[in-house]
C-alpha cells in the first residue's frame, strides 16, 4: 500500500444545502444538512484513503469536543492523524446552492505554529507529500526534509501570499487554482511563472478541466451535486498517483476523473468507482 502524507488545514464543515440562492428574504429554507470533514489537507487525505492509500494527515485542532469529533471522523475514513493541539477547532459554514456551487465562511482560530512532531517518523515510507499554505511553517520543514530524501512534494497553491509562495521552493509539482491565475495575469502567465521555478505546473479550471505546461485536459461531463472540496480531492488523487509512480500528465488525468466523480456524488469516490467510471467513457449522470 502506497503511503501519502498531507500537511496543512483540517476543520469541520457545517454544510447547508439551501433552497434558493441568492436569498430573497431574511430566511431561506435548507433542503439538507450534514457535518463533514473540511480543509484542503484533510479532504485530500480522505480522498487518498478512499482510493486505497495509507493516508497520513499532519494538522492542528482544538483541545475540545469538536476537535475530538473531527479526529474521530478522519480516523473512521482510514486516515492516520497527527495533530498538534490548540485552544479551538476550526469550523466552516458552507452554503451549497441548488446548482451545486458552494460558498464558504471559515472560522480560523489561532493555532500553534511550530511543528514539534518528528519529521523522521512522519516521512518514513512516504511515497509523496502534499502541502497546503494553511500551515506553511510545518509544510516548509517537511517539504525540505522530503526533498532531501528524494520524495516528490506536491503543492496546492490557491493564495497569493508570501507564505504560500515560500512553499514553491520545496515543491516538485505545483497545482494552482484558477482564482490565483486570475490574480496573476491569467493561466498562461501563472504557468510560465511556475515553470520558471523548475517544477511541474498545472492550474485547475473547474468545469473547464485543468491546464498544464504543454496542454489542457477537459473536465468530465457529469451531473453536479456538490463541488465542495473538489479541488482538495483533485490534489489528493494527484498526489497518490505521483506516489504510485505515474507520470505528471497521467496523474492529472486520474485526478480529473476522481474530482468529477466527487462533484457528481458529493463525496470522494473509491478506486473501484473510478475504474467503472473510466471504463464507461468518463461521463454521464450518476
Amino acid at each position: 500500500m502506497v503511503k501519502v502524507l498531507t500537511v496543512g488545514w483540517a476543520n469541520l464543515d457545517q454544510r447547508f444545502y439551501i433552497e434558493e440562492f441568492p436569498p430573497s428574504q431574511s430566511r431561506t429554507g435548507v433542503r439538507a444538512y450534514r457535518e463533514t470533514i473540511g480543509g484542503p489537507a484533510a479532504v485530500a487525505a480522505v480522498a487518498a484513503a478512499r482510493l486505497g492509500a495509507e493516508a497520513h494527515l499532519v494538522s492542528r485542532r482544538g483541545e475540545d469536543a469538536m476537535g475530538e469529533r473531527l479526529q474521530g471522523m478522519l480516523e473512521a475514513e482510514g486516515v492516520k492523524t497527527h495533530f498538534q493541539l490548540g485552544s479551538a477547532t476550526p469550523v466552516s459554514a458552507v452554503l451549497v446552492t441548488p446548482e451545486g456551487e458552494r460558498y464558504i465562511f471559515p472560522y480560523r482560530p489561532a493555532l500553534p505554529e511550530e511543528l514539534v512532531l518528528s519529521e523522521e517518523r512522519l516521512l518514513k515510507g512516504v511515497g509523496a507529500v502534499l502541502l497546503d499554505g494553511r500551515w506553511a511553517s510545518a509544510g516548509y520543514g517537511l517539504g525540505q526534509a522530503a526533498r532531501a530524501r528524494g520524495i516528490p512534494v506536491v503543492l496546492d497553491l490557491d493564495r497569493d501570499r508570501d507564505e504560500d509562495w515560500m512553499l514553491t521552493q520545496v515543491a516538485t509539482h505545483v497545482v494552482a487554482s484558477e482564482e490565483l491565475a486570475q490574480k496573476k495575469g491569467g493561466v498562461e502567465a501563472l504557468l510560465a511563472q511556475l515553470q520558471a521555478l523548475e517544477v511541474f505546473a498545472a492550474v485547475t479550471l473547474g468545469a473547464e478541466g485543468v491546464a498544464y505546461g504543454g496542454g489542457q485536459l477537459a473536465a468530465h461531463k457529469v451531473h453536479v451535486r456538490d463541488t465542495t472540496g473538489a479541488g482538495d480531492v483533485f490534489h489528493g488523487a494527484f498526489t497518490l498517483a505521483i506516489a504510485e509512480g505515474k507520470g505528471s500528465v497521467e496523474a492529472l488525468e486520474f485526478a480529473t476523473a476522481v474530482a468529477a466523480l466527487h462533484c457528481a456524488q458529493g463525496t470522494p469516490p473509491c478506486r473501484a468507482e473510478v475504474g467503472v467510471f473510466l471504463e464507461g467513457g468518463g461521463h454521464g449522470l450518476l
